[in-house]
């Protein structure tokens, strides 16, 4: 593990921090090639938790979202600008690109899993593929970077944003479940799709079911883990 400095610490919302650490330069950055990939990061002698590298490969420093909860994650969440936490290499296989590149690539996602898959959007333009997002959180103020929808947008991905907890909220966007929205309007030939999932273990399921079902094969389904 390395000692590096948090450039930036700002809280996006319900507990939700964004996190930069200066590895541009570094052999971190150089070892960090495919989006999905996380590292593991600690503070003093804290057990390391996994961590999303949410910025894409040969942007410079690492970028991260992480939820403010108790333990290691808090504490990282704690740590100041000019603060230090502790980073391993980057690890882990990321999401298999070139299936992506052959298919039309659907992104499922909810909560804090947006860190990966912002990773895969950024990571090139989607124009021309058909790309979309559908991105589910508990409330408006769980969902994370829709201040980057626009840039999203412009790179070719149709996004789809929902939230689940729709009662009491200042809300006029799509409700309910990713997969469920998805179910409205699927793609016209789902064998030559792709789906990247992040986020609840039921909505990976129920999409992937659902999409093999349609006739994606099944190894289009794509996880960084």
């Amino acid at each position: 593990m390395k000692s590096v400095r948090v450039l930036e610490n700002t809280l996006v919302g319900n507990d939700l921090h964004h996190l930069v650490l200066d590895t541009a330069g570094t052999d971190l950055e150089a070892g960090f090639t495919v989006p999905g990939q996380y590292v593991q990061l600690t503070v003093g002698d804290d057990r390391p938790a996994y961590m999303a590298i949410a910025s894409a490969p040969g942007t410079g420093n690492f970028e991260f979202l992480i939820q403010s909860t108790e333990g290691t994650a808090g504490a990282i969440c704690s740590v100041k600008p000019g603060g230090e936490v502790l980073i391993s290499e980057p690890m882990g296989k990321g999401f298999k690109m070139q299936v992506l590149e052959k298919n039309t690539p659907l992104f499922f996602v909810t909560g804090t899993g947006i860190s990966a898959i912002r990773s895969v959007i950024e990571s090139r333009d989607w124009s021309g593929t058909g790309a979309r997002l559908y991105y589910g959180t508990f409330t408006p103020a769980d969902m994370a970077y829709q201040e980057k929808f626009a840039d999203w947008s412009a790179r070719g991905v149709a996004i789809t944003p929902l939230i689940s907890e729709p009662a009491g909220q200042e809300w006029t966007g799509a409700t309910g479940y990713a997969q469920d929205a998805y179910a409205k309007e699927p793609v016209a030939d789902a064998s030559k799709t792709a789906i990247v999932l992040c986020g609840a273990k039921i909505m990976c399921e129920q999409a992937t079911e659902m999409l093999v079902k349609a006739g994606m094969p099944t190894e289009n389904a794509l996880t960084n883990y």
